[in-house]
């Protein structure tokens, strides 16, 4: 569908990802929908598509999260093969790494989506003294320190 996406509609797209679905089946399902480039396209040069769309995302990612645990608990059928009864193991295996995959790529910073100042260098600075009365401090500065000298075995 051409034309613009209004909030409306996003809204509506919204809903849809909140429960799970990905957005390209939520697009191709609907023909009233735009299709799913357009959305990502919107959602980038729109600061308030994309909080909507952010948001939505990381409920979907809870929404996976409760599917992933309930495929884990439900009992095997207890009528099958053994044969069968791996298979099914196997399946719900590659469903749950599958789903355990999107839910890390689509709740990155939590449902609240508040995401700690990581961008920010952080320095650590370890004093040694070189004798009782700390006297001829050395500093030493930098992203990483060995703090134990390596033996033979470790090298």
């Amino acid at each position: 569908m051409a034309g613009k996406l209004d909030k409306k509609r996003m809204q509506r797209i919204c809903d849809e990802l909140a429960k799970g679905k990905s957005l390209r089946s939520i697009c191709d399902s609907d023909t009233t929908q735009p299709h799913w480039v357009t959305v990502l396209q919107a959602v980038q040069r729109n600061d308030d598509l994309y909080e909507m769309y952010s948001k939505a995302r990381a409920i979907g990612a809870e929404v996976l999260a409760d599917e992933m645990h309930d495929l884990a608990r439900q009992p095997l059928p207890t009528d099958m093969e053994a044969k069968h009864m791996n298979a099914e193991v196997q399946r719900r295996r590659l469903e749950v790494d599958t789903l355990k995959w999107t839910f890390a790529r689509q709740q990155p910073r939590g449902v609240r989506n508040k995401s700690a100042d990581v961008d920010q260098p952080s320095s650590i600075t370890l004093v040694w003294a070189a004798d009782d009365a700390g006297e001829n401090q050395e500093k030493v500065t930098g992203e990483v320190v060995k703090l134990v000298q390596p033996t033979n075995e470790q090298e």
